[in-house]
């Protein structure tokens, strides 16, 4: 939102951030919306019995999820300032059981309700139908066009370690104790008065959801608070 202000006899114009709600029912992550099975808004990704025990990236995961299938990376496995891209951490991980357009978004283990427990998943009613229902391109960032399949070079880097911290960063990344106040952040990870750049990673490393926080009633489910109005979002990390 921009905001015009008088002052001095000098017109200013404001960007400003406006506060988004961790409300998943008002956004297009309820699930529950397209299905003839369920009301329940939370059982698409998470459970609180019987969860996916192989699975430490998101809590409580519902969803049956193959932690070797490997990527394709962005640089093929190098940035242009010559950072090792890693394959997707768990919690990216999290985001590509539906976002790979491989994975049928619609697999859950808990079915709602009692005795409906599959450790290899079952296909739950989604969009009149209970068959693999696939993201498709190009809301499914792994898989490009009609061809490849789990293929992120395409794509931000994920899994990647934020360089911001060395001894002599890059002059293309901001240190981690930036402040990035009007950002939705959850908790202090790095220890830095804050929110902080450091807040947004995972293990030292970005990841999907150092920009996107899948709760969000925001565009795109953006963190930035603006979105990326002027390349805020970008420009908040990077440098130039």
């Amino acid at each position: 939102m921009k905001v015009r202000m008088l002052v001095g006899g000098t017109l200013f114009i404001a960007s400003v951030a406006l506060a988004a709600t961790e409300d998943i029912r008002q956004t297009v992550h309820n699930l529950s919306l397209h299905s003839n099975d369920t009301t329940e808004v939370c059982v698409f990704c998470h459970t609180p019995h019987g969860s996916n025990q192989a699975f430490t990236g998101a809590p409580l995961w519902n969803k049956p999820i193959d932690a070797t299938i490997t990527f394709q990376v962005y640089g093929g496995g190098q940035t242009i300032g010559g950072t090792t891209v890693d394959q997707p951490g768990d919690v990216s991980r999290a985001c590509l059981s539906c976002h790979d357009g491989v994975s049928g978004v619609n697999a859950i283990i808990n079915l709602p309700g009692s005795g409906g427990w599959d450790p290899n998943g079952t296909y739950i009613d989604y969009r009149g139908g209970t068959q693999p229902w696939r993201m498709p391109f190009p809301f499914a960032v792994g898989k490009n066009g009609a061809g490849n399949n789990y293929d992120l070079r395409d794509d931000h880097p994920v899994g990647v370690v934020y360089r911001g911290d060395e001894a002599n960063p890059p002059a293309s990344l901001k240190p981690t104790n930036t402040d990035i106040t009007g950002w939705n952040v959850s908790g202090d990870s790095d220890g830095n008065p804050g929110p902080t750049i450091g807040d947004l990673l995972r293990n030292g490393k970005v990841e999907c959801v150092s920009c996107h926080n899948p709760h969000l009633n925001a565009a795109r489910f953006l963190r930035s608070g603006d979105g990326n109005s002027f390349s805020n979002l970008c420009m908040t990390c990077h440098g130039k």
